[in-house]
């Protein structure tokens, strides 16, 4: 009877829900403004933990926990800051020089390709009567790219006044997750204890057993992606910038800054990486551009054949085609957030259908047995 009744409660409240989705909406979204400093400071927790746990099994491994734990986290608060003071300083300024760069030199580069493609048409009459058949008006076309780069820089102010206006408050909340991510870090003992008696104290021993499992999973999946998934890119980010280096490209830090950010996201990051790379070349020269393409591809099959099996290989026991899924879908429903976390969310439903299947398949087993 007490099944029953949650499930006619139940029934009514999803009923209702449904009926109201405007109001229960609205009252989500407020929610989740008011706990959003909470919900991103646990998430940052979850990251750090990964170098937090690392730097205490490796490097501080002696003197009281507490003490331990304390240097670790400042030891990892300290190169994130490294890290994000490198971008700040050195990426940020050459990424404004390169926005100059092609705003001035795009033009330019319309005027060769219209001269190129003239010489095409008189060596190939064929071609050049395929030109004409375009009717491409070259003027128009450099009108129309000066004037998006300047409504682009324009729409860039105005954002840029507008996250000025809301910086108060995002710093406010970016405080406050992070005390409450060091908060979390440095209790996660205490916290998970408190939890599972929590589970325990309202599920079955069974379904308590379930959810830590389940958990357990997840944090040993997300763990191990972005430990792997931060090596890889980093690797990968200083082999563009050696080879970019000895070759002598321009941009050859905005370009490798780029390739390890956007490695992050697998598959597509480093092609998105490598067109921004692409575009900022073809300005200075078109030949160029085509050199660091055949140089973006050799690199990337040394990382994929190399680097990507033995620094990350099969760490999160994915499959290659629903990896390129999980991808697709998390970007198409939440954008780059969903690419990031769509590999590690695909690999934990992963491993729970794998258990499901072979428990089930146990089971029948038994029963064809018995």
């Amino acid at each position: 009877m007490r099944q029953i009744s949650v499930i006619v409660v139940g029934s009514i409240v999803l009923f209702w829900a449904l009926m109201h989705y405007t109001v229960v909406g609205s009252v989500v979204k407020k929610a989740l403004s008011v706990l959003s400093p909470l919900i991103v400071g646990a998430v940052i927790a979850f990251v750090l933990n990964v170098p937090v746990r690392a730097l205490e099994r490796r490097i501080f491994t002696k003197g009281k926990p507490g003490l331990r734990r304390f240097l670790a986290i400042l030891v990892t608060a300290f190169l994130v800051l490294l890290v994000l003071a490198l971008l700040l300083l050195i990426v940020i300024p050459e990424l404004i020089v390169a926005i100059e760069q092609l705003s001035a030199g795009l033009p330019e580069l319309i005027d060769s390709l219209r001269s190129y493609g003239e010489n095409i048409g008189e060596r190939f009459p064929d071609i050049g009567f395929w030109l004409e058949e375009l009717n491409i008006s070259w003027a128009n076309m450099k009108t129309d790219v000066i004037e998006f780069l300047k409504k682009w820089s324009s729409t860039l102010i105005s954002s840029t006044v507008g996250v000025a206006s809301r910086t108060i408050s995002g710093i406010v909340n970016f405080i406050l997750s992070l005390v409450f991510s060091v908060y979390m870090l440095s209790r996660k003992e205490q916290l998970s204890r408190q939890f599972s008696r929590l589970l325990h104290a309202y599920l079955r021993k069974d379904r308590a057993h379930q959810v830590v499992h389940v958990l357990k999973i997840i944090d040993d999946t997300f763990s191990r992606f972005v430990t792997g998934a931060v090596t890889e890119a980093g690797i990968l980010g200083l082999m563009f910038l050696v080879a970019m280096l000895i070759f002598q490209f321009p941009y050859a830090v905005l370009v490798s800054a780029l390739v390890a950010v956007l490695a992050l996201i697998p598959i597509v990051g480093a092609f998105i990486a490598a067109g921004i790379g692409i575009l900022l070349m073809l300005v200075n020269s078109p030949m160029q551009a085509l050199w660091f393409l055949i140089l973006f591809l050799v690199l990337q099959q040394i990382e994929g054949n190399l680097v990507y099996p033995r620094v990350v290989g099969d760490s999160i026991g994915l499959p290659a085609l629903w990896v390129l899924a999980a991808v697709l879908v998390g970007g198409s429903l939440f954008g780059v957030l969903g690419m990031l976390a769509g590999v590690p969310a695909a690999a934990v439903l992963y491993v729970l259908i794998r258990e499901a299947v072979a428990h089930r398949l146990h089971r029948q087993s038994r029963e064809t047995v018995s």
